[in-house]
């Protein structure tokens, strides 16, 4: 992932319809080390496969963390691709070891949220920013008179 600068505004092009998943682990009990550890460390290796093998409609990832933990944006080619990916051998062993070692014991939050773009359904903004979001799966352009406002660009 570049994190050159892009000096001026930038817009994202996309005529497609996309999936973002948002999907995160939140630390309750901090101190209860041998439990969060492995959850964030079960991240990785799905991460390198999805990276690894684009055919899978994985597209790219931004990582957040603030002091409870880590959420990630993912954004997907398809809902049914991240289906598929959630019931594949990876991420089934990831989740078969979260509930063996944690279920409900309360050490550990896990979560995430699906969301359906279609296609032209997106509005975006970038201003002296590296790539990020969006500009890292699609065209990322400089402002045109066509782009200028959030309406032009919404309703492209």
């Amino acid at each position: 992932m570049s994190r050159k600068i892009y000096k001026g505004r930038y817009v994202v092009k996309s005529d497609e319809s996309f999936v973002i998943f948002i999907i995160g682990m939140r630390i309750n009990k901090f101190f209860s080390f041998t439990k969060w550890i492995p959850v964030f460390r079960a991240m990785g290796p799905m991460l390198r496969e999805l990276y690894q093998h684009p055919e899978l409609g994985f597209y790219h990832t931004e990582y957040l963390i603030n002091w409870r933990g880590v959420t990630l944006i993912q954004y997907w080619r398809s809902f049914e691709e991240l289906e598929a990916y959630a019931r594949g051998k990876t991420h089934a062993t990831a989740w078969r070891n979260f509930n063996r070692t944690i279920k409900d014991d309360g050490s550990v939050g896990i979560f995430h949220e699906t969301y359906k773009v279609q296609k032209n359904a997106t509005e975006a903004i970038y201003n002296n920013m590296p790539k990020f979001g969006l500009a890292n799966v699609f065209t990322h352009t400089g402002v045109s008179p066509t782009t200028d406002t959030a309406r032009d660009r919404i309703e492209k």
